[in-house]
Formats: structure tokens, C-alpha cells, sequence
């Protein structure tokens, strides 16, 4: 808040309080304390004390309401701009790798390509955060197999010796797809960070229930108590900010998933999300 609006703020608190304070003055001074007196005055007291906390409240809070229209409509422009130079990258990565025969030159070309791809996901992140903060995310149906298949391939160059075992199995559930694609990517990222040497993730789907299975470093009772709470690391020389599980929980708790976890410390752990709640029957 800028010094002159914190200024005024002062200033009605100041009016406020003094008007207050001599209306009561006049009162008590002309007709004497009493119940019925303060009664009155308390009465009286109260439309002005409805009318100046109006007053403080518009001078308060609407700089801050002007702030975050403006903020919310500088986001949405530079989001929308955005997509433009990514388009112009991609196709002109794309017309450059058709006629380039020199194959470290194409390698280059690829990790560019890879680049673009990157900022294009976290473009699609910034613009699905924005319409579920409004609320127009909407549900569509799809088949849970191709969001674990797009999971996988994107851990593909941070996995190293991790391996990933998984037996496709097709579920058709009806839910936020970008929103179940994020819990996914966030539980398969966390088994493979928190993995041992060579050690492997298996993900498998049984009766409407998917299982992510690490041998891991696994977690103890305490960490179990508050691997949801956002921010939370118990491992604090980890990588990331502690937001990948909470906003699993978050999804979750959005679609009636409920979460069972099994883990011990040394020993690995065990995700189970049920997804029963959100199945389609492949006859719809």
C-alpha cells in the first residue's frame, strides 16, 4: 500500500474515533449515564460505524483488488504473446531439421526443439492453473493408460538406471485430464528421485485402482504424517519446493480418489490411487 493511501487509512480511523468519542460525550454530558443512554448511543454509534468501516474497507482493500486485476490481466496478455514466439521456434526448428543432413547439427536442432517443448509445457502449466483458480477447468473423458504412457516418456532423461516397469491396461475414467496428468508425473517423479542405485518403479493398474510401486529410500511415520502438507521435505537437500504431493492430494481430493500409501524406511513405497469413483464404462 503506497504512503498516501496508508495515509488516508490513518486519517478515517482518526475521524472515526473522534466522532465517536464526542457523540458519546454529548450525550452522557447532556442527559447523564444510564442503560437506556447507552443503549441510545450505542444505536446511534452504529450506522456511523457501519458507514466509516465501509469507507476504511474501499480505501483499504481496493488498491489491492486493482493490483491483482491488473497482475491477472498482465498474466493472461504475456501467456497469450507467449505462444506466439513458440509457434515461430517450432516451425522453424521443424523446416531447418527437414533439410539438415549433418547429424550433429540435427542434434543441436533436437535439444532446441526439446527447449521449446519444455517452455510450452510450463505455458500449458501457467494457463491451467489460471482457468482452474476461475473454475473453468472442465472433466473429459480419456483413458488413463495414455497419461501414464506420456508420464513415462517424459521421465525417460531424468530416470538414468531407474527402470520402469509398467503392463498397459486400458481405464477409462472422466476427470480434469491436465490435473490427473500433473499427479502422475509429480508420484512417478518422486519414485524415481527417491530411488536407490538401479532401482526400479512398477505401475500397474488393477480393478480401477492404480499402483506406483518404488524400492526406494522409503519414508518413516513421521513423514508419512505430513508427506501432503504443502512445502513439505523430509529430505531438505532434495530438489524441488515440497508441492508435488499436495498437489496429488489436491487432485484427489477434487475427484473422490482416495490415497493409500505403504511405506518403511530403507524399504521403498507404495502409492495406491483409487479411481473408482471417476470410472466411465467403455459402453457410454
Amino acid at each position: 500500500m503506497k504512503r498516501t493511501e496508508t495515509a488516508k487509512v490513518l486519517l478515517f480511523y482518526v475521524v472515526t474515533f473522534v466522532a465517536m468519542a464526542v457523540l458519546m460525550w454529548v450525550v452522557f454530558e447532556n442527559f447523564g449515564y444510564s442503560d437506556e443512554n447507552f443503549l441510545v448511543v450505542t444505536l446511534m454509534l452504529l450506522p456511523v460505524s457501519v458507514f466509516f468501516g465501509y469507507i476504511l474497507s474501499k480505501v483499504a482493500l481496493e488498491p489491492l483488488f486493482i493490483t491483482n486485476d491488473l497482475l491477472d490481466k498482465l498474466l493472461k496478455d504475456t501467456l497469450h504473446e507467449l505462444n506466439i514466439p513458440l509457434s515461430t521456434i517450432f516451425a522453424n526448428v521443424s523446416m531447418l531439421k527437414r533439410k539438415e543432413t549433418d547429424p550433429k547439427k540435427v542434434t543441436r536442432l533436437e535439444r532446441i526443439e526439446k527447449a521449446a517443448e519444455n517452455l510450452g509445457e510450463l505455458y500449458e502449466d501457467l494457463d491451467y492453473f489460471i482457468k482452474k483458480e476461475i473454475g473453468s477447468v472442465e472433466r473429459e473423458s480419456f483413458d488413463l493408460d495414455e497419461v501414464i504412457r506420456a508420464s513415462i516418456l517424459k521421465m525417460e532423461e531424468i530416470r538414468g538406471d531407474i527402470s520402469i516397469q509398467y503392463s498397459p491396461k486400458g481405464l477409462l475414467v472422466t476427470a480434469d485430464r491436465r490435473g490427473c496428468q500433473k499427479a502422475i508425473d509429480n508420484l512417478l517423479s518422486n519414485a524415481i528421485k527417491y530411488n536407490r542405485a538401479d532401482g526400479r518403479v512398477e505401475i500397474s493398474i488393477e480393478e480401477g485402482c492404480l499402483t506406483i510401486r518404488d524400492t526406494g529410500i522409503g519414508m518413516d511415520e513421521t513423514a508419512l504424517f505430513h508427506i501432503f502438507d504443502r512445502y513439505y521435505q523430509s529430505d531438505l537437500s532434495a530438489s524441488g519446493y515440497g508441492i508435488g504431493l499436495h498437489i496429488v492430494k489436491t487432485f484427489c481430493d477434487e475427484h473422490g480418489i482416495e490415497i493409500g500409501i505403504d511405506s518403511k524406511a530403507g524399504k521403498g513405497t507404495v502409492f495406491r490411487l483409487d479411481f473408482t469413483a471417476v470410472m466411465r464404462n467403455s459402453d457410454e
